[in-house]
This record gives structure tokens, C-alpha cells and sequence, in this order.
């Protein structure tokens, strides 16, 4: 594996891999060499991953990549939410007029269906890689789901992969700036407005069981609020399913 250093983007040094088994994994073994402000994207990726160990599905001039972000543990929910935050006004702002929505934590749909994938994972005390998969020209079949992949090319948007890149850590370093400077009040209003299936009755897999309730809200922690028979119960991390 070879790195070639690209540029700066904001405040992170740019690396990119002809070809990669994990942008994640490749982060992890380079973070120390190269600094804790890293972003490594490659043209391939040949064992992606999503939550939970799903596979990834390659489909060349995709975007492929994984950055280093600092923070606390306690406060890695928020910062999820705001990944997904990003990445859903970043598209917004290309094509004003799609239907861009936040699927509880942090898959970002276009006009109904999933256009990216997202995976953070801890490299080292309190910094994190922020793994992301973005259907840039092209979507993948998505198997064991009730919903369609779509890509940014099917909707319009006729932009390469890495002016997607360049345009969502610029996203995400404002979102956190904000985040940092006002709290996670803001953040979590903007996200509330794009949740898809907010106020809806939703089932949630979580790693040890499976609850069905109504879709109340996120609390300042972001996580979810499920209002079931039993009541109002806050979950930290899982699936969302309709």
C-alpha cells in the first residue's frame, strides 16, 4: 500500500491510496506515523465494512474515506449525529431541491434512499476514525433491508469524489466549531428537522433486543428517545428499522 500526501483540507492532512482493504483499518496503522489530523480516502477499497461488521460494496469513483475527529467518549454520540448532520447539509446545499433525510444515527437518505454509509471506531484513547462510503456515481444492491440504495449521479449532482470530500470536511469542521462554541442545542434542532420517520412508530435492534415504539425525539446526548408502553426509554446505539 502506497500513500500519496494530496493537501491540507482545513485542518487535516490529505492522504489517498491507490487500493486499501479499510480506509479505517489503514488510519489506525498510520495515525501514529502521520499525525492525529488524517484523512485517508482510496480509489479502492476491497473489504469495506458498515456498523455492525455489514459489508461495504465497491463500485469505482465512489468516495471512500476515513478521517481522524478528538473527543471524550461521553460525548460520541453527539458527535455522531453531527457526521450525519454534515454530510446531509453538504448535500442539501449541491441540489437545494432534493429530499435529503437523517436516518437515526447517521445514514443520510436522498429522495428516499440510502446514499451512504458510515462507521466510527475508536484508534486511540480519545480519537476516533469517522469511516465514510458515499454513492457518489454509483449505488449498490443493499440485501436484508426494506429500502433501496441511490447514488449522488442518479439525483443530479454531477460532482467527483473528491469535491464531495473537500465539500463535507469543510461541512463538518464548521458543525463542529459550532458544536464546540454554542453546545449540541443548535445541532440537534437542525437534525430533528431532517430525522426521517420522526414522531413515527419505528422498531430500533439494539445489540441484545428489539423495541418498538414512537420516534419522540433525540436528547442532548443524541440519543434516541423511544416512547413504548412502558414509557419513555433512551437508547445510545442501534438500528433503526419502520
Amino acid at each position: 500500500m502506497s500513500l500519496v500526501y494530496k493537501e491540507k483540507i482545513v485542518k487535516w492532512d490529505w492522504y489517498e491510496a491507490e487500493s486499501v482493504i479499510s480506509t479505517n483499518d489503514t488510519v489506525k496503522e498510520k495515525v501514529c506515523e502521520l499525525g492525529r489530523t488524517i484523512v485517508i480516502s482510496a480509489l479502492h477499497q476491497t473489504g469495506g465494512r458498515g456498523r455492525r461488521g455489514k459489508n461495504w460494496q465497491e463500485i469505482i469513483g465512489n468516495l471512500y474515506f476515513t478521517y481522524t475527529q478528538e473527543a471524550g467518549a461521553q460525548e460520541l454520540s453527539k458527535i455522531v449525529s453531527i457526521v450525519g448532520l454534515s454530510l446531509a447539509k453538504v448535500i442539501k446545499k449541491l441540489s437545494p431541491q432534493s429530499d435529503v433525510q437523517i436516518k437515526w444515527p447517521n445514514d443520510v437518505f436522498l429522495e428516499g434512499k440510502k446514499m451512504s454509509g458510515i462507521l466510527i471506531e475508536n484508534i486511540e484513547k480519545d480519537i476516533w476514525g469517522i469511516g465514510i462510503g458515499i454513492n457518489v456515481v454509483g449505488a449498490p444492491i443493499l440485501e436484508g433491508t426494506n429500502y433501496q440504495a441511490t447514488s449522488l449521479k442518479e439525483n443530479g449532482i454531477e460532482l467527483d469524489r473528491t469535491e464531495i470530500l473537500h465539500y463535507y470536511l469543510k461541512q463538518f469542521f464548521e458543525d463542529m466549531e459550532e458544536y464546540r462554541r454554542n453546545g449540541f442545542k443548535n445541532i440537534r434542532e437542525q437534525w430533528l428537522k431532517i430525522a426521517k420517520n420522526y414522531r413515527q412508530e419505528i422498531t430500533v435492534k439494539t445489540e441484545r433486543e428489539t423495541k418498538t415504539g414512537v420516534f419522540e425525539d433525540i436528547d442532548d446526548n443524541g440519543y434516541l428517545i423511544l416512547k413504548t408502553k412502558q414509557g419513555e426509554e433512551r437508547i445510545i446505539a442501534g438500528d433503526l428499522f419502520v
